[in-house]
């Protein structure tokens, strides 16, 4: 059923021919006809040529609307009222030239145009590359359901030359239905006849005329359709208003034809904020000026100079780069919009910046600066104290009022409230959506001015990290009690940061020197010259901790990368959301130099972070996720150290009452003060027969001793369901007996006799305050147990038997192995690397002299004092001197 407004284009004369559209002739003769029209906007070029250039411009300017918002390359496109395709085959070769894919589908009412536009494609199809598939339907551009185009399925739609076929009420109709099937931030394409040029050029009896005699009897109302106000209204920002060839057309006016690109308005979001802003324009700008005390000599260059933003806002923090030229100022920095008052990188306005005499005369302060959302996710507040003076308060709002348009309206009030500047305003345009340089890459720039390679650098790094810890302590001891960390009190890592802090100061100067070697070549074959080793810093590193010891394992490694010269970046875990933020805000604070940056997010920042690539990794966690980290840093050939854990055994031989009572009190203590999610925690233990109902006697009455205690609490509900359903099945073990009614988040410690080898609590780490115990009959049979198991971070012995501790230390592999000690023990001796081997990881990344050499290059150099060549160069043959000359020469022929 043929609608209406398209009878007379289809079944009355139209276009010279007795039934328009609905004949074959007038679908044959249209190809032809179509570039014929268009011609003259090209003269210089064929007729093909001449079109395709006109709808290769359409399609340049809507693609280019549309990678502000959808930079991906797959687009779909509908081309309403295609004819018999030549528009369509035009924008499929504009999509393929500039690198998309995807589809076109030409929509048309004239079953015998879009029976030709087929008939085309077969004929055309060597024309493309196929990239972007191309297909032709029948059907009706007011109502695209019935073709197959639901609601916001579409990145572009192109209406060529259509509206002036149809009355001014379906021309609105129309733009609605191409808003209903846009997706948000999708854009139209439209090319018309210039209504302003017709009216300019053409007398009202021409016009009448045209409408009589050319059969075309809507153009009157196409003539009075204000196309940019139905597609506002239509939900369509309008966002260009150009026309073709501008070498040949000065001015719209002079055109006849005019092309428009509107974009559906997509929903504002944080991702909006992404990208490149560069300043459009300043508005009332005087009062800040004056505000400031600026000379008016300055003014017309104040607000007139350029400037320029990068942003990546999240929900509570945003990334700025800000640059301007003409002040040669560039700041990068990160900062929290939580309402929370924290130290601002901006020490003087910069508007003061541009008179000499107004740069001089302001001081440089210390001033804090909060940040909270107005209108989440549009607009933020900045709130300044004592800015640009003692008694203000300086107020930045930042508002996006459009995908590409972003307000600055800044505020100024006197201690009294009242208003010192108000309503001052500047507006940025987006002029790119490629989001900021990355955190590592910004630490390479930084690394290479040297920055991090003298000694007196990495001695005060040293010192930043230590007051960093200390003068935070309850801050950091109140975030880890906020994300349920065990422990929660941060004192006892303090001690153990004082004590590797005080060592790397203490040893740094001759760890870092050149180390002499000693020659190993026989003496006849050596050339004078000296060896020496000289350790070097990687570049940046990257340390990526884990959960349940989230400051101590970003600060610890910490020490180690500044130690050996290189900058960081440090990417807290996301489970401890709490402590992740105070670490971004405190390294923020006592690096102000952004030596040591602080990424935080989830698995998609540490895979960018990997990718920029970094020079040296660490991964603190579990075996799993550290395989995807090698499969990443493998693309890059980037070092990787691995501290994983595992399953720690814990041999107890046959002992006497006394030491029995020891062991318990270790392992049972450990449980429950760390709530078994510690890395060296035991994770089973293997039980000398002889004294195994005595031992689990005493681990009964040791844990029902601990009372409330016994009860631990796990880092969230999901790690506590874990543990729990390794728990599953095992109840009837379960020793002392299991409490009801526990937390969700809650696991008791406890005992299991003997459980099941081949279970999940025997293959995989407990890492919760589960105890496996197994009998054993010997020291020998423990050792074959170890070493039938993916090898563990650390192994315990506890005997009296020291043939036991030797079988143990020769026959057993373990990252580290501790023989009558629990794990504290193994963290005190800062001369001794911690690492594991095999399953438990690899490196040496804790603390000490192996961090230092884990994180530095050992360069080998040797200098000659004279010219020391090769034996296949310029060296001479044993026994002679010189190069190689006539003695080589005759050496050779004998």
């Amino acid at each position: 059923v043929m609608p209406p407004y398209y009878e007379a284009c289809y079944n009355g004369p139209i276009h010279s021919y007795n039934s328009g559209n609905g004949e074959w002739m007038a679908a044959f003769d249209a190809p032809s006809a179509y570039l014929l029209v268009h011609l003259h906007h090209y003269p210089e070029l064929s007729a093909q040529a001449a079109f395709d250039a006109l709808h290769e411009e359409l399609d340049r300017q809507a693609l280019e609307v549309l990678a502000e918002t959808s930079p991906a390359r797959f687009v779909r496109v509908l081309d309403i009222g295609c004819g018999v395709g030549t528009s369509t085959f035009s924008t499929a070769r504009s999509l393929e030239q500039l690198g998309r894919i995807g589809s076109i589908t030409g929509v048309d009412l004239s079953d015998y145009f879009v029976t030709v536009a087929e008939h085309l494609k077969q004929v055309r199809a060597g024309e493309f590359n196929g990239t972007v598939s191309i297909d032709f339907m029948h059907g009706d551009g007011l109502d695209l359901a019935p073709c197959g185009f639901a609601d916001g399925t579409l990145e572009m739609v192109t209406v060529s030359e259509v509206t002036h076929e149809m009355p001014k009420k379906v021309s609105e109709q129309l733009f609605r239905e191409v808003a209903r099937v846009l997706a948000p931030g999708g854009v139209l394409a439209y090319l018309d006849i210039n209504q302003a040029q017709v009216l300019k050029d053409s007398s009202p009896g021409a016009i009448a005329e045209r409408i009589a005699t050319s059969n075309e009897p809507y153009f009157d109302q196409f003539l009075e359709l204000d196309t940019a106000a139905a597609m506002r209204a239509a939900g369509l920002e309008v966002v260009k208003d150009t026309w073709p060839n501008h070498k040949k057309y000065a001015t719209l006016e002079s055109s006849s034809l005019r092309i428009m690109v509107a974009r559906k308005n997509a929903a504002l979001s944080l991702d909006t904020w992404t990208g490149r802003w560069a300043l459009d324009r300043r508005e009332n700008w005087l009062p800040w000026l004056q505000c400031l005390g600026v000379p008016e000599s300055a003014h017309e260059t104040a607000t007139k100079a350029p400037d320029f933003h990068q942003y990546r806002v999240t929900e509570d923090g945003f990334y700025m780069d800000h640059q301007i030229p003409g002040q040669s100022l560039h700041l990068r920095f990160s900062s929290f919009i939580d309402g929370t008052w924290h130290e601002s990188p901006y020490k003087k306005p910069t508007s003061t910046q541009f008179d000499e005499e107004q740069k001089a005369k302001i001081a440089e302060n210390v001033t804090e600066w909060k940040h909270e959302w107005v209108a989440f996710p549009t607009c933020f507040e900045s709130t300044t104290k004592e800015f640009p003076f003692p008694g203000k308060t300086f107020v930045l709002r930042r508002e996006l009022i459009g995908l590409d348009t972003m307000k600055y309206s800044v505020k100024v009030t006197s201690e009294d409230g009242s208003l010192a500047v108000e309503n001052s305003t500047a507006y940025y345009k987006k002029t790119s959506t490629e989001p900021p340089v990355s955190v590592a890459i910004e630490l390479k720039e930084r690394f290479a001015t040297g920055i991090s390679r003298s000694l007196e650098w990495r001695q005060e790094a040293l010192s930043k990290i230590l007051a960093l810890a200390e003068e935070n302590m309850d801050a950091i001891s109140a975030a880890q009690a906020e994300d349920h960390v065990s422990p929660s009190a941060f004192m006892g890592a303090i001690m153990m940061m004082k004590s590797a802090v005080a060592f790397y100061k203490a040893n740094l100067s001759s760890w870092a020197a050149a180390q002499a070697k000693d020659e190993t070549l026989p003496p006849f074959l050596r050339t004078e010259g000296d060896w020496e080793v000289v350790p070097e810093p990687k570049g940046v590193g990257l340390v990526i901790a884990p959960w349940n010891a989230p400051v101590l394992l970003c600060l610890l490694p910490l020490m180690g990368m500044v130690a050996a010269g290189n900058l960081c970046v440090l990417k807290p875990s996301e489970t401890a959301k709490a402590t992740s933020r105070l670490i971004a805000k405190l390294i923020t604070k006592y690096f102000p130099g952004r030596e040591v940056l602080v990424a935080e997010g989830g698995p998609e920042v540490v895979v960018e972070l990997i990718n920029t690539p970094v020079d040296h990794i660490l991964f603190t966690g579990g075996g799993s996720i550290a395989k995807k980290i090698l499969a990443l840093a493998a693309k890059h050939i980037t070092p990787v150290s691995l501290e994983l854990g595992g399953k720690n055994p814990c041999f107890v031989d046959a002992s006497d009452a006394e030491n029995l009572a020891l062991y318990v009190a270790e392992i049972v203590g450990t449980k429950s003060y760390f709530g078994g999610q510690f890395c060296q925690a035991h994770d089973y233990c293997l039980v000398h027969e002889k004294v195994f109902d005595q031992f689990l006697e005493l681990l009964e009455e040791k844990i029902n001793a601990l009372g409330p205690r016994r009860s631990c609490q796990m880092i969230n509900a999901g790690h506590a369901q874990r543990i729990k359903a390794m728990l599953a099945g095992h109840e009837k073990i379960a020793r002392p007996p299991l409490p009801e009614g526990e937390a969700e988040d809650k696991v008791p410690v406890t005992v299991l006799v003997c459980p099941d080898l081949n279970s999940e609590l025997m293959k995989e780490e407990v890492f919760g305050p589960l105890l496996p115990i197994v009998k054993v009959a010997s020291a020998a049979e423990a050792i074959d147990f170890v070493k039938g198991r993916p090898k563990p971070l650390v192994a315990y012995c506890y005997s009296q038997d020291e043939a036991a501790w030797a079988a143990f230390r020769d026959a057993t592999s373990s990252g580290n192995l501790s023989i009558n000690a629990g794990p504290q023990r193994m963290q005190s001796n800062l001369n001794v690397g911690f690492g594991g081997v095999g399953d438990s990881g690899f490196g040496y990344s804790i603390w000490g002299r192996a961090a230092f050499d884990d994180y530095s290059h050992h360069k080998a150099v040797f200098t000659g004092k004279k010219f020391a060549g090769s034996a296949w160069g310029a060296a001479p043959p044993p026994g002679k001197g010189g190069g190689k000359g006539k003695e080589t020469e005759d050496a050779a022929k004998k």
